[in-house]
């Protein structure tokens, strides 16, 4: 089973733990990587392709603000690789609250500043996760139910053996 994969780009530790903890607080499977620059986003992001295996993340969630770089030149850069094409991207601002129409326009998905309150900017990372990768989340929750159902006939032999 494979599980949704999501890269952030931010300079920030402290946004990086907030959705790591957020995802881990949902219960929501996933690989999370971090990466505080452009230099370690593109090593992350095209040494994927170079390794061979080809897998594009599931979703990237991109702060603009990157060491005094514009991250929407990344985000067209990305846009001219054909592995990371087709992969949400989704500009995820701390300051800029008017910077959609450019976000957009560089080939963002979606752009969503980032909240102020902690629940809140939880549930905005648990919900670009569920919508992002809906098929990869729904196929995930499906074979852990399947599992679930195959496992649970078999304690309740073993629970009836015991007593016996």
């Amino acid at each position: 089973m494979s599980f949704p994969s999501i890269v952030m780009i931010d300079p920030s530790p402290e946004a990086a733990e907030m959705v790591r903890f957020a995802l881990w607080r949902s219960n929501l499977r996933c690989s999370f990587q971090t990466c505080p620059d452009l230099g370690s986003a593109r090593s992350c992001l095209l040494q994927r392709r170079r390794s061979g295996d080809g897998v594009a993340p599931s979703l990237i969630l991109l702060e603009p603000e990157l060491d005094g770089s514009d991250g929407l030149d990344l985000l067209r850069e990305l846009r001219t690789l054909s592995h990371l094409a087709q992969v949400p991207v989704v500009v995820f601002p701390s300051h800029d609250m008017e910077g959609e129409r450019e976000a957009l326009a560089a080939g963002a998905s979606a752009y969503l500043p980032k909240p102020v309150d902690g629940e809140m900017y939880a549930r905005s990372v648990i919900d670009l996760v569920q919508h992002w990768c809906h098929e990869e989340v729904t196929s995930q929750e499906e074979a852990l139910t399947r599992e679930a159902i195959n496992l649970f006939p078999a304690r309740r032999r073993e629970d009836a053996a015991r007593k016996n």
